[in-house]
């Protein structure tokens, strides 16, 4: 199947098949325990891109058994937003918002957060908040969502870090709630023969991901001027280390597009 799972011209049944075709074969690795409660995806509407954040929702699904989505996205916007009733609209239906959690983490947020009106700016949603939805729909039948927008920048009023820790100690009793957020490393000029360089910039910040260290990879971020909008796999880095975990576990690396253009990006779970 080619082009984006969300053209609206497809029918149902075709966008099912498709997203389980996507983790058709795929075979989780044993080493990941039971329990993992974050993860980070591409969060783009390429196939390839779409083919990573559906085989991490797989393995979710079997280490973790999620009846709540956390989706972290970052923009170019300057105040934090949440989604916080009604629900997102898919071409398989739509995706309910936990209401709940939301209106619970609305309340715990450190520092300034706008609240989206129910309906408002869907047209211009991101895109990890356009797809998952969909995969959600199929691969996690019931699963309701909270999508928020966070800056691409830390700043003097946004810690990705601070709000990390806060939803870690937050929802680490909150049974049932994974936060996935979007990741995109350097970018590439083809697909075919990334150079070492490339490859080796990817590398430096996955490390901090398999080995959780969220200061150490918000400044390998801030170093490198490529990578643009690291705040959300910052973030969840700190999420997933306040809430006890120590290793992550990468289960794909690949290059994906966004906006007509190429980028690292890899999924990584906690």
């Amino acid at each position: 199947m080619t082009g984006p799972l969300i053209d609206p011209t497809r029918d149902r049944e075709e966008v099912a098949r498709a997203t389980e075709a996507l983790v058709s074969g795929w075979t989780i690795p044993e080493v990941i325990p039971q329990g993992i409660c974050t993860a980070v995806v591409p969060g783009t509407e390429c196939l390839d891109g779409v083919r990573l954040l559906a085989r991490t929702l797989h393995t979710v699904v079997l280490r973790a058994r999620p009846r709540t989505l956390v989706l972290v996205c970052s923009s170019s916007i300057e105040v934090p937003r949440i989604r916080a009733v009604g629900g997102l609209s898919t071409s398989l239906g739509d995706t309910p918002i936990d209401e709940r959690l939301a209106a619970r983490i609305a309340s715990f947020w450190p520092g300034d957060l706008d609240i989206i009106p129910e309906g408002e700016d869907e047209d211009s949603l991101p895109e990890l908040h356009r797809i998952a939805p969909l995969i959600a729909h199929v691969l996690i039948p019931g699963c309701r969502i909270v999508p928020i927008e966070i800056p691409d920048m830390h700043s003097t009023t946004f810690d990705p870090i601070g709000v990390g820790q806060e939803l870690g100690r937050q929802l680490n009793t909150d049974v049932g709630c994974s936060l996935i957020a979007s990741c995109t490393l350097l970018p590439r000029k083809d697909r075919s023969s990334p150079a070492s360089d490339e490859i080796s910039g990817d590398a430096s910040i996955l490390k901090y991901l398999l080995d959780p260290a969220a200061a150490d990879l918000a400044s390998a971020v801030s170093e490198n001027p490529r990578i643009s909008g690291g705040t959300p796999m910052v973030l969840a880095t700190s999420h997933a280390v306040e809430r006890g975990r120590q290793r992550g576990f990468l289960l794909e690396h690949s290059v994906v597009e966004s906006n007509d253009q190429l980028f690292g990006s890899a999924a990584v779970v906690l």
